[in-house]
């Protein structure tokens, strides 16, 4: 697993992606601490000699999977070269390639996710998730405003607020089966991040149509 896939041999490749696979699907069944190496071995149908090739144990299988599929989750978040910022905000309902990355990324390792977000899941993975999410948006906050004199909010709370936020939605995502494209998915992620949930909610211009009919 620590190796990328085009480096690899196909058939070591598919070796690998069945030994990840058994272990999720036997984390999902009965947690991380109640499975051993024998029931990986057996659920992916291959003698303990091919996994200990590859791995020293479980811990070491799934510390390579999670480090593996967090690079690609970070990946996911790479700003192009000669990123502007007006380029986020000028249309709301037109997602920035990174948002979609990710959820396209999700969408392809779902089982994983759905796991590891999940009461049988790795204690401290959703941290780990977040600290991805808000370096990133750290970065692209600093883009937009990097004086701190001029937010109105600290900078740390709107981050706090904006990750918080962009990984529950993934995980609403996730325990819904995915019901919507990756697509469809980065739009309103992004309409959350530039509105808020007040403007999307319809609240403010209903206040105001209220207002307008009172006279006010």
């Amino acid at each position: 697993m620590s190796k990328k896939p085009t480096q690899l041999d196909p058939r070591i490749r598919r070796t690998l992606h069945v030994i990840r696979d058994a272990l999720i699907f036997l984390m999902n069944e009965k947690g991380f601490d109640h499975v051993t190496v024998r029931d990986i071995t057996e659920r992916a149908e291959i003698n303990r000699a091919t996994f200990y090739l590859h791995f020293q144990d479980k811990h070491d299988l799934l510390e390579k999977i999670v480090n593996e599929l967090m690079h690609e989750f970070m990946n996911a978040f790479q700003l192009p070269s000669g990123f502007e910022v007006g380029d986020f905000y000028m249309d709301a309902d037109e997602p920035p390639p990174s948002f979609i990355r990710q959820f396209e990324h999700i969408a392809q390792y779902a089982p994983f996710y759905k796991v590891m977000l999940g009461p049988n899941g790795l204690p401290g993975f959703a941290m780990r998730m977040e600290n991805i999410i808000r370096d990133s948006l750290y970065q692209r906050s600093t883009i937009a405003q990097p004086h701190d004199r001029h937010l109105t909010i600290p900078r740390d709370m709107i981050i706090r607020y904006s990750t918080s936020a962009h990984l529950g939605l993934i995980m609403y995502w996730l325990e819904k089966d995915m019901p919507y494209t990756p697509v469809y998915m980065a739009t309103q992620l992004k309409r959350l991040h530039l509105l808020g949930p007040t403007n999307v909610n319809g609240v403010i211009h209903s206040q105001a149509g209220k207002n307008d009919d009172a006279g006010v």
